[in-house]
């Protein structure tokens, strides 16, 4: 089976560089689910393993055909965040500061760090890492402060009390002319009203684990199985609240994937993609 996903994905690169292939949205969507299904194939033979060692060359084509935007920067982004869905959460981490060392969106990358390692490792990672980036050059004084409200409303909603320290404004400023996408907002969780099931008309709560753009990802415990089959790909969730460290807003999105974590510390869970529809 991880032969037939290496072949899925040669495909589904081989169909993105054909002119006239690459605008058959349904081809290229069987495909991905095709991949998909091969994750969960695979996670039904295996328990507790630790996440599979891909080749360098696996690596980056995952990268590459799970980056969507037209937008270099916003693209190795995705890139990134493909990696962490794929269960290479050491690789995306790495990947992620490699951005951040050339400058390429470098809060969005840290914000996806801290998300990683609050999901993956521990929130004493995270906390550690914020610790680092503070006594850095690598994010502004401005950044900085974005990225401890964003850490600190992490760590309140896992009940956490720990106080995260200051940003020292007489610090060395971070580096200069790095222009960031400000206009998104950060999702730190949602609640969702549900409209069918044995919950019908009752919410549920869920930590968002990645945001890219105007899709966010959501992992649902295993031992949920009520909601777990509730939610498939194509449905229509229209009523979500969406929380961030600024505001709390109500909108509705639509399920666009769904995939059985096949190892690591979240193994036999189930991620959720939710693109956002309007908010």
């Amino acid at each position: 089976m991880e032969e037939s996903r290496e072949k899925y994905l040669e495909a589904l690169q081989l169909v993105r560089k054909d002119q006239q292939l690459r605008s058959h949205k349904k081809l290229i969507t069987a495909i991905q689910n095709k991949i998909l299904g091969l994750e969960k194939a695979l996670a039904a033979l295996t328990r507790e393993t630790p996440p599979p060692e891909l080749s360098q060359d696996l690596k980056s084509l995952i990268k590459k055909l799970f980056s969507f935007s037209k937008n270099k920067d916003t693209a190795a982004i995705e890139g990134a965040i493909a990696l962490a869905k794929f269960g290479q959460y050491e690789s995306a981490i790495e990947e992620f500061k490699g951005l951040m060392e050339k400058g390429t969106l470098p809060l969005v990358a840290a914000k996806n760090i801290i998300r990683c390692q609050m999901a993956f490792t521990s929130p004493d990672a995270a906390i550690d890492q914020f610790r680092q980036w503070l006594s850095g050059e690598l994010l502004s004084n401005e950044q900085l402060k974005n990225l401890r409200s964003f850490l600190g409303d992490l760590l309140r909603k896992k009940k956490i009390g720990t106080e995260l320290p200051e940003v020292i404004e007489a610090r060395a400023p971070g580096p200069e002319g790095i222009q960031e996408e400000e206009a998104l907002i950060d999702i730190s969780s949602v609640s969702i009203r549900l409209e069918s099931g044995p919950s019908e008309g009752s919410r549920a709560d869920l930590d968002v684990n990645f945001q890219s753009g105007n899709v966010i990802s959501v992992i649902i415990s295993a031992k949920n199985k009520n909601l777990i089959d509730s939610f498939n790909v194509g449905t229509r969730l229209e009523d979500i609240e969406f929380y961030s460290p600024i505001a709390i807003f109500r909108g509705s999105g639509t399920i666009s994937r769904k995939t059985r974590i096949a190892s690591g510390p979240k193994q036999g869970d189930y991620l959720f993609d939710i693109t956002i529809n309007s908010a």
